[in-house]
């Protein structure tokens, strides 16, 4: 298990702004995973952290991968790779493993049982598999993680908690409307807001107007919804009063400042900004203009505070499937470690059976027929099958007993490896 282990940044440690520096994307993702000095490489990027789960046959030291991480996005800055020793985490082992099913499991997400994370980690794998940077080992621990996530969601009700930042967001938007409806401006064109517009635009007297870079995008959205639409730069120019806006993008920077929505604040109520980008869409000194009221995402996911009570008695359900999934993948790690030691011996066993049944045919056994001979080729072929099980069974039994099980089974690979080597060189050239 020492071979696994992830680093990242995430809401538990740091703001959105922070976040939002680590999720530069980057330029290929086989670069960055030469850059961390890694053999297989997954990046998952969300709306309150940023993961990279790895594989190091060389065992490469979870914190060194986070700073070279660091390092990679910002080569020039001490400070930006000071933050990551600061607020980044580095796991390795069985506690990567663990971290990965709870945050599947919704357990360590901005709101508890968040569904969306489980397709935002399946894109990152399938990303990283058609890069070729997902190799077996991480391919193994992620579609298992998955695995196990979907037997977990069958069996675990997450009752009436809200499972995704945008259902919160949602919430908080009902909220502030209270059923008389308004003008709604939802920023941006990904999954996200699509999510939202699909709550939203069952809602009574709500005005929705659709903005985004492309007008061909926000023209899409804006027809299926029966809402109207503009480009981006067109909005900024002059922002008519609206009750909310949301905005999630995928910009590096904020795409609205103060500058651009102070006219349009609200007079008797104040307008709600919904931030749900990381980094930041909308510039946090808006907060400060009169009129106007901005909540990031990580503000939207304390919002749930309240459920604390209901939480804690799901985390307490989890809690044993996620033990029982953890020794589950030792055991598929433990036996895909030990079958190539397995198959040499079983190898080794019936090429040493195969030799003797020979000389006996050739000597003592000439007498029989062609036929007889056969059988006892074949009798002398079972017997080495069935006498190889005896001493893998006690072996697979003592390895797995063994507090060093993993590290004993990678020796015999490395020893038999050598032997084979050994006496490749030994045979006589011709």
């Amino acid at each position: 298990m020492d071979r696994f282990g992830v680093i990242g940044i995430s809401h538990r440690r740091s703001s959105v702004e922070e976040i939002g520096l680590f999720a530069k994307a980057p330029k290929s993702l086989d670069g960055l995973r030469e850059a961390l000095g890694v053999d297989e490489l997954i990046r998952l990027a969300t709306c309150n952290r940023v993961e990279l789960y790895y594989v190091s046959h060389q065992g490469v030291a979870a914190d060194r991968v986070l700073r070279s991480f660091a390092a990679y996005l910002y080569p020039e800055s001490e400070e930006i790779q000071e933050l990551a020793d600061a607020s980044g985490y580095a796991i390795s082992g069985d506690a990567s493993l663990r971290h990965l099913n709870n945050l599947l499991a919704g357990l360590d997400s901005l709101v508890l049982g968040d569904e969306q994370i489980v397709g935002q980690f399946r894109q990152g794998l399938q990303d990283a598999r058609e890069a070729g940077v997902c190799g077996p080992w991480l391919g193994m621990l992620g579609d298992e993680a998955l695995k196990f996530n979907r037997r977990l969601r069958k069996q675990i009700n997450f009752g009436r908690l809200p499972t995704s930042v945008p259902e919160v967001a949602a919430e908080m938007m009902k909220r502030r409307l209270k059923g008389r409806g308004g003008r709604v401006v939802m920023v941006g064109a990904g999954e996200t807001i699509q999510l939202l517009a699909s709550r939203v635009s069952s809602w009574n007297q709500v005005e929705l107007h659709f903005v985004n870079r492309s007008a061909d995008k926000a023209a899409a959205l804006a027809a299926r919804h029966k809402a109207s639409s503009q480009c981006l730069h067109s909005f900024r120019e002059q922002v008519r009063p609206f009750d909310i806006l949301v905005a999630a993008t995928a910009s590096e920077e904020a795409v609205l400042s103060a500058e651009h929505l102070a006219p349009a604040a609200g007079k008797h109520q104040n307008s709600l900004l919904i931030d749900l980008g990381v980094p930041a869409d909308i510039d946090p000194s808006c907060h400060q203009v009169p009129g106007l009221e901005r909540h990031d995402v990580l503000a939207i996911g304390r919002a749930v505070a309240q459920h604390q009570e209901s939480a804690e008695a799901v985390k307490r359900q989890v809690r044993p499937f996620l033990r029982e999934a953890s020794l589950s993948f030792r055991e598929k790690i433990f036996r895909r470690h030990l079958t190539p030691i397995a198959q040499s011996m079983r190898e080794a066993v019936e090429a040493r059976a195969k030799l003797e049944a020979d000389r006996w045919a050739e000597t003592r056994l000439q007498h029989l027929s062609e036929e007889d001979r056969e059988l006892f080729h074949a009798f002398a072929r079972r017997l080495a099958e069935q006498t190889v099980q005896v001493p893998l069974v006690g072996l697979r039994k003592t390895l797995r007993e063994l507090p060093m099980g993993e590290v004993l089974i990678e020796r015999m690979r490395e020893a038999g490896r050598n032997a084979a080597e050994h006496d490749k060189n030994r045979q006589p050239k011709s």
